[in-house]
């Protein structure tokens, strides 16, 4: 049956020409995303759940960490975490709550592409759409941006928030607009190591160290506030035949100049909050910088190894009134 599929693929590009495919690949993709969008908000957290972990969700009665993340998606409705989701209104918001000085350098906003002055843009920079997840495109080097396929891809991603992917609640409601940052580097002129800080109830209680990002070398590390290796990790799809991807260096890891000073910027920030993600990155090892704020970390989607380390958390975690 598969070689029968195969071969009348084969066939199929033969004789339909690559615009008629592209155009049918488009139409179908958006007839895809129209149903799937009408699903019931439960219906795909259950079955997405299922298909990750191979169990039913229990939300009436929530334990693991995992299914208290389903929980928050599902009831948790408090107005100001839409403003935290959103990757511009947040800034107001961390300002409010630790200053302005911890805000990564911002060059502009708009509503739609098109607006974007490209030729005023310094000859670096990020753009991000502000209800979108992993919806960035870093510029090294603005003589070498495809400023069509940029404005188009940025298009793309503003006609679809990212709530409808796994119906996280938090981005329904964020206006779709594109900002642009400064493109943070390390002293080495690559990107920052990424500390991720997951806060329980206020409290900050261990952190993902992400290194080599967006390069042949990403791996991520997990430690407590001690800055001692947990006896536990977190897997990810394997890519590129790799039998784990973002595996640990083997080496202990340097522990930053301003990591206390960052546990008390993630404390700060997490304070009369459920959980909350709080990502954060030290320039320089002298500048502590705001990346941005997850709420619902891995969409409630996260492989701990060992398992029980699903349920160990769960137990941490305090769920506030729906």
């Amino acid at each position: 049956m598969t070689l029968m599929v195969e071969r009348a693929k084969v066939i199929l590009r033969r004789i339909v020409p690559l615009p008629v495919r592209m155009t049918i690949r488009r139409w179908w993709d958006h007839l895809a995303n129209w149903c799937y969008d009408r699903l019931p908000d439960t219906y795909v957290q259950k079955s997405q759940f299922k298909r990750r972990f191979g169990r039913r969700l229990n939300l009436s009665s929530p334990q693991t960490l995992n299914e208290k993340i389903h929980w928050l998606m599902r009831y948790y409705r408090h107005p100001i975490m839409t403003s935290l989701a959103d990757k511009y209104a947040v800034r107001d918001y961390v300002t409010h709550k630790i200053g302005h000085e911890f805000l990564n350098d911002l060059y502009g906003v708009w509503d739609d592409p098109a607006a974007i002055p490209f030729e005023t843009l310094p000859e670096s920079f990020v753009l991000k759409v502000t209800w979108g997840s992993g919806q960035n495109i870093l510029c090294r080097s603005k003589s070498q941006l495809d400023v069509p396929t940029t404005q188009a891809q940025l298009a793309k991603w503003m006609k679809r928030s990212e709530y409808w992917v796994v119906r996280e609640w938090a981005y329904k409601n964020i206006p779709p607009k594109v900002i642009c940052e400064r493109y943070l580097t390390d002293e080495a002129g690559n990107v920052p190591t990424d500390y991720k800080f997951f806060c329980f109830n206020g409290e900050p209680r261990f952190v993902q160290v992400v290194t080599g990002r967006f390069s042949n070398d990403h791996r991520r590390h997990l430690f407590d506030l001690a800055w001692t290796p947990l006896p536990f990790s977190i897997k990810y799809p394997p890519i590129k035949n790799q039998p784990s991807a973002y595996p640990p260096h083997q080496e202990q890891l340097p522990k930053p100049s301003k990591f206390e000073a960052m546990i008390a910027a993630a404390r700060a920030l997490s304070n009369d909050l459920s959980l909350v993600r709080v990502d954060l990155y030290c320039i320089g090892g002298t500048r502590i910088c705001f990346g941005e704020m997850t709420l619902y970390p891995e969409g409630g989607l996260i492989r701990f190894v060992p398992d029980s380390v699903d349920l160990s958390l769960g137990q941490v975690l305090t769920l506030p009134q729906p």
